[in-house]
This record gives C-alpha cells, sequence and structure tokens, in this order.
C-alpha cells in the first residue's frame, strides 16, 4: 500500500490539465488492465526508458495505420536497449506482419551533442549513454518473436540517405539531440506517407530536439501542430501539402497541442 501511495503521489506533481489524458491511461492499466497492460508492455518495460503512455502512443500508432490502410514500413532512429523498438515490431506483429521495420542507432550509446545544442553543457554528461549493442537488441527482438526487421549500426548521418526504406507509416524519432534530430527529418519526412505517424521523442526534453523540429518545419512553411503525449513526447499526423497542416492525431480527443 505505502507503494501505491508513493506511486499516486510520483503521477500528481507537477500535473497540468494536459497531462490529465496520460494519467487517466496509466492508472485505466492498473485498475484495468487490458491487452496493452497485460500482454505487451511486460514483454518490453525493463529494456526501455520509456513511460507506459509513450509506449501506447507508438503501439496506438501501428493500430491507427493498418486500421487506415496508411502504407509503408516502421522506423525507430534512437533504439537504445531496444525496448520500444521491439513494442513496435510486436504491434506489427500484431496488425501487420508484412511490414517491415528499420532501426537506426550507433549501438554505442549517445554520440556528443554539438553547439547547435542550447543545452550543450547538460547535453554532454549524456554521452556514450543510452547504449545497447546490436546483439543485445536482436537477442530482445528475436526473444518477442520479431523476425522482419532490420538494424542499421551508424551515425544518422551516415546511415539515413544510404538505406532504402520506401515509404514510412509510423517514424519514432528519439535522437536527442539537434544534429541527430535535423538528419532524420532531413531524410526521412519525405518518406512519410501521407497519413503517416511521426512520434518524437525529446522535444519536451532536449532544447537541440525542439529547435531542429522547430526549424525544420519553419523551413519548409509547414503548420504542424504538435500533440502532447506526455511532458518529453509530441507526435503528429502528416497530411498532404496541399492541406497546408500536418496536424496531431488525436486519439478519442485525448491529445492536446504542444
Amino acid at each position: 500500500m505505502r507503494c501505491k501511495a508513493r506511486d499516486m503521489r510520483r503521477l500528481v506533481h507537477h500535473v497540468t490539465w494536459r497531462d490529465i489524458p496520460r494519467l487517466t491511461l496509466r492508472l485505466k492499466g492498473r485498475v484495468w488492465p487490458g491487452h496493452f497492460a497485460t500482454h505487451v508492455y511486460p514483454l518490453v518495460r525493463h529494456d526501455t526508458m520509456l513511460p507506459y503512455e509513450t509506449l501506447y502512443s507508438l503501439w496506438n500508432a501501428v493500430r491507427s495505420v493498418v486500421a487506415r490502410d496508411i502504407p509503408g514500413c516502421a522506423v525507430e532512429c534512437g533504439v537504445a536497449k531496444g525496448g520500444s523498438g521491439a513494442l513496435i515490431g510486436r504491434a506489427l506483429l500484431e496488425f501487420d506482419g508484412n511490414r517491415r521495420m528499420f532501426c537506426f542507432d550507433t549501438f554505442e550509446g549517445l554520440p556528443p551533442p554539438t553547439s547547435g545544442d542550447p543545452d550543450y553543457e547538460r547535453a554532454v554528461d549524456w554521452t556514450g549513454k543510452c547504449g545497447g549493442t546490436v546483439e543485445e537488441v536482436d537477442a530482445l527482438f528475436r526473444r518477442v518473436g520479431l523476425t522482419n526487421y532490420h538494424l542499421i549500426k551508424g551515425k544518422f548521418q551516415e546511415t539515413l540517405s544510404a538505406t532504402n526504406t520506401d515509404l514510412i507509416s509510423v517514424l519514432h524519432l528519439d535522437g536527442d539531440w539537434y544534429d541527430s534530430t535535423k538528419s532524420c527529418l532531413d531524410n526521412l519526412w519525405d518518406r512519410v506517407a501521407e497519413g503517416g505517424i511521426v512520434q518524437i521523442d525529446d522535444y519536451g526534453a532536449w532544447q537541440g530536439c525542439q529547435r531542429a523540429v522547430d526549424e525544420f518545419f519553419g523551413t519548409r512553411h509547414i503548420d504542424v501542430r504538435l500533440y502532447y503525449v506526455n511532458p518529453t513526447a509530441r507526435r503528429l499526423i502528416k497530411y498532404a501539402p496541399a492541406s497546408g497542416l500536418s496536424r496531431g492525431l488525436i486519439d478519442s480527443g485525448r491529445a492536446s497541442p504542444r
């Protein structure tokens, strides 16, 4: 009971109105656990730093693009120990086993930030952290039953342009820094299918990531509405340029801007 009380205090600390949906989702997963909470989340929870609602959002993104017949593979940039990639792969396996998944990472931990990161002094302490080897990630993926995936080792600046993913239906960006996030958007945004979903994990965590996202869409003159997943993550759905707006994906009307 004491542990549950501490969990509750942690959940409500510094809560704003836009946190209500994610906290409701967490509590629902504990009180009335469904398929995701019971059968999916436990498979990856110890192999990722991402919280429950971020993982659920990725799961729901795959379910959404399959339900709407949005073509394309899934791509993750920033794999770490592989938990979120394993979850995306499990979702693909459940909803459409024919879709491939591409996972890009150095598999040696985070590269150093650059002068493009306004919070460089804080960011540089994370150099080399959050790492998982190709062998560790491959073992995790196989343990959860995945087969249709590709692990691409190297810096985004070198590997993304050299890898033919074809169309992308779900794109998960977890690159932390300015240069990494910019490389992902420069190389992959045009491959995202109309109606595809992009989730950016570090928009609210690292200033370099936020700067890269804002600069990219500003330069392209795309009016993007990012929707709030939790204090760090945002998501959007890509619409055709003619619509003038790439809008956020709203699940059951519960998402909130920025």
